[in-house]
């Protein structure tokens, strides 16, 4: 059993400037900054966009924690009712991007199922062969 395999991914419908505004990068040097989350905000404005979807750790202690939450939710539900996406189902997606410095970086996007990856906390150690008798 291979803890990496295929998924039902989702991609979403639009063209090059509706995914200028949906792409959102929470890189760890930015997600404590409230001026990166107001910019990236200002840039998404009215669009779909993946800020609508995640809740940034900047806000994780904001009285209106639950309130961000349901709309994400919210927010979720609509984009599936709109259609927003098309469905690519039992898929791997091969990516490939280029750094600012020419640099060639290649991934591919599937699942992983945790409780299969040997480095996961949650998964439960072998039994010892001792207890393999039939």
């Amino acid at each position: 059993m291979t803890a990496f395999t295929s998924a039902d991914i989702l991609l979403p419908k639009l063209d090059a400037e509706g995914m200028t505004k949906w792409s959102v990068v929470a890189c760890d040097q930015y997600t404590s900054e409230p001026e990166y989350w107001a910019k990236t905000a200002e840039i998404a404005g009215d669009a779909p966009s993946t800020l609508n979807l995640i809740f940034p750790e900047v806000y994780l202690e904001e009285p209106d924690a639950d309130a961000r939450i349901a709309k994400i939710n919210r927010t979720m539900q609509e984009y599936l009712d709109k259609g927003l996406f098309n469905e690519y189902k039992s898929a791997l997606i091969l990516m490939r991007r280029t750094q600012a410095d020419g640099k060639v970086r290649t991934g591919l996007v599937g699942a992983i199922d945790l409780a299969a990856s040997p480095r996961c906390a949650l998964r439960k150690p072998p039994l010892p062969p001792a207890f393999h008798r039939a």
